[in-house]
């Protein structure tokens, strides 16, 4: 006899632990309530620690904050001890810290280049390295790159698309190596989102007017993402991994 399907418990995520890095706004904030709601203690990770504090708390439950710099080999060892030390598990990382800023190619400095590799690009790399390590056998990241890693967005994004390409390139690479171990591990490629740090590299507007939308009419909302992140890590995503998923509302059709 047919079993009946359970469709509820595909996105629950009850007894899950998971880190959100950049927690403390925009997409990761969003990603972090949507986790809550789903089930997970929430480990809300920014540099940003006041920030970190007030989302855990709004969160409740099992969520606990965590001030870290996710480009600093040390400062990651130490979330992960943390999180060790308060759960004794990891079921899931969201590598959403990055900056977005915007420099012509032609007047980035090396300073200002290694900078947005060292958060963007190493980051998500130290993250993924230690949190496997906590993981042991079984469990979902998901690494958020950008449709600015497969076509240029606009001038002065030259090291933010560099950064995210390598993004994408990590996440097939640790796929095929974390397999075994069972766990996944996804890319997310946002395009135009209505996010404090989106705003302010690109300069678009609550209306979205202030860039050309894509064919579905408006600018990306934080919940877009946070709800295909979710689906990813979920259990009805349980046989995806190593792949690349595009969020921009048809921009990337032009």
């Amino acid at each position: 006899m047919t079993q009946p399907v359970d469709i509820g418990s595909l996105l629950d995520l009850t007894a899950k632990v998971a880190i959100v890095t950049g927690a403390a706004s925009g997409m990761g904030l969003e990603t972090a309530r949507y986790f809550a709601a789903a089930g997970a203690a929430v480990v809300c990770a920014d540099m940003n620690g006041t920030g970190a504090e007030a989302i855990a708390a709004e969160l409740g439950g099992k969520s606990i904050p965590v001030t870290v710099d996710v480009s600093d080999e040390a400062s990651v060892i130490a979330m992960m001890d943390t999180v060790k030390s308060a759960f004794g598990r990891l079921d899931i990382l969201v590598n959403n810290a990055a900056l977005q800023n915007r420099a012509l190619l032609t007047e980035t400095s090396v300073e200002y280049w290694d900078r947005i590799q060292a958060v963007n690009l190493r980051g998500p790399f130290l993250c993924l390295r230690e949190a496997a390590k906590l993981m042991g056998s079984g469990g979902a990241v998901v690494n958020i790159s950008s449709t600015g890693a497969v076509h240029p967005m606009m001038p002065g994004l030259a090291a933010y698309g560099a950064s995210k390409g390598g993004v994408s390139q990590l996440t097939r690479n640790a796929a095929l190596e974390l397999a075994p171990a069972g766990i996944r591990v996804n890319a997310v490629l946002p395009g135009g989102v209505m996010t404090e740090g989106g705003a302010a590299a690109t300069g678009t507007v609550p209306s979205g007017r202030a860039i050309t939308l894509p064919p579905l009419g408006r600018i990306g909302m934080p919940g877009d993402i946070a709800a295909l992140v979710l689906f990813l890590v979920s259990p009805a995503a349980g046989y995806i991994t190593g792949q690349s998923f595009v969020a921009d509302g048809g921009y990337l059709l032009g």
